[in-house]
């Protein structure tokens, strides 16, 4: 019984409070209740109207705990108890209907045989302070963002509350003051935190995506000696990525986390693509081993045995860094980073796969070197 009992409470430790049940952490900002060190301080709340904002959906302790109406507004009537557990009384504006909200001074989930409502200093409770956002609302109006790279500029047309929406209550998310921003050449309204206002209303202008394009081919000057003289091929930033020499014929791309290549065998010996010695080389210059089709995620550091290709014989496969590659907790899955920088970088850098392959007994590094840019997607936007 003993350990059954810890058992349950384990689990609603670690399942409970966070997917079915815990008590509301709204960040309203200066729009909502402030932490305040004892009960007298919060007597300054008294007379102001307020309205409970849910999450989008509502949450299961929001429907439960609120038994209020989450569309209308209220009048902090009466707020008494001790500087630790309070009970905030609402009288419905224009009506006669009451709720009675128990609060917390501090962070406790469960308490007197309920979840419960608390403030501290990190959140608060759902009630928005309508006065004082109506009070400020007009000043926040009008405001214009602009941005050196972007030729249109966006102005504060609107400020209201709001959070996005979620199709699981337990991942939903409380409001939040968002801005509607207007685009001064096309009209075009966009919702944005206000938080965040002056980046993302760029967002869409600011748009791109990399692409990395093959530059140059580094091989063996001599493919008898390994470490001899290296030959530098250079290329003309082609979209089609072939290569070709005495001894193999590839076509090559990188996407945003693996290099796709189909290699053929064009000498008259059999190769070896030796894989573990291949090599990636990222933005940063730092160095990763990769792995390629075939290869067990769980299994992405371990030996991995040569591909063999007899004459005018080919493999299509793929190399992908093993240092991006990961187990995710909360996917439940293995996941591949991407290989490029997580922010836009308008100065090009590169990227680099080196092949090692076998010709007779010696092996022949081949570095592939890609330039890796940032293309915007609408460079009409921007000055």
């Amino acid at each position: 019984m003993t350990k059954f009992i810890y058992l349950l409470i384990v689990f609603s430790t670690l399942f409970g409070s966070k997917l079915y049940a815990s008590h509301p952490e709204a960040k309203f900002g200066t729009y909502g209740i402030q932490k305040c060190e004892t009960l007298n301080e919060y007597q300054k709340y008294i007379g102001e109207t307020v309205k409970y904002l849910p999450t989008d959906p509502p949450s299961y302790t929001d429907k439960q705990e609120f038994k209020g109406s989450f569309d209308k507004e209220y009048i902090i009537s009466e707020i008494k108890g001790d500087n630790k557990k309070m009970v905030f009384v609402l009288k419905e504006k224009n009506g006669k209907a009451k709720v009675k909200m128990t609060v917390n001074n501090q962070d406790e989930l469960y308490s007197f045989g309920k979840y419960t409502f608390c403030i501290t200093k990190d959140y608060s409770i759902p009630l928005f302070l309508v006065d004082k956002f109506n009070k400020d609302k007009p000043s926040l109006l009008g405001r214009k963002f602009t941005n050196p790279k972007v030729k249109a500029e966006y102005e504060v047309t609107d400020a209201l509350m709001t959070s996005q929406k979620s199709s699981y209550s337990f991942s939903a998310k409380y409001p939040t003051l968002h801005f509607v921003v207007k685009n001064s050449i096309t009209g075009e309204k966009i919702t944005v935190p206000a938080e965040t206002a002056e980046h993302d209303a760029f967002i869409k202008d600011l748009s791109g995506k990399y692409i990395s394009t093959l530059v140059k081919v580094e091989k063996p000057a001599d493919s008898r000696v390994r470490y001899g003289k290296t030959k530098t091929v250079e290329l003309d930033g082609i979209t089609k990525y072939n290569y070709a020499d005495d001894y193999i014929d590839i076509l090559i791309f990188g996407t945003s986390q693996e290099f796709k290549f189909l290699l053929k065998n064009v000498s008259q010996n059999s190769l070896k693509v030796v894989w573990n010695e291949a090599v990636f080389v990222d933005f940063n210059g730092s160095s990763s081993k990769v792995m390629h089709v075939g290869t067990k995620y769980s299994q992405k550091n371990d030996d991995q045995p040569s591909s063999i290709l007899i004459k005018d014989a080919s493999i299509d496969d793929i190399a992908v860094p093993t240092v991006n590659i990961r187990y995710s907790d909360a996917l439940k899955e293995w996941v591949t980073d991407p290989m490029y920088p997580s922010k836009p970088a308008e100065i090009p850098g590169e990227v680099k796969l080196m092949l090692p392959i076998q010709v007779k007994d010696v092996t022949n590094e081949y570095v592939f070197v890609f330039k890796v840019d940032w293309i915007y997607n609408n460079p009409e936007l921007l000055k």
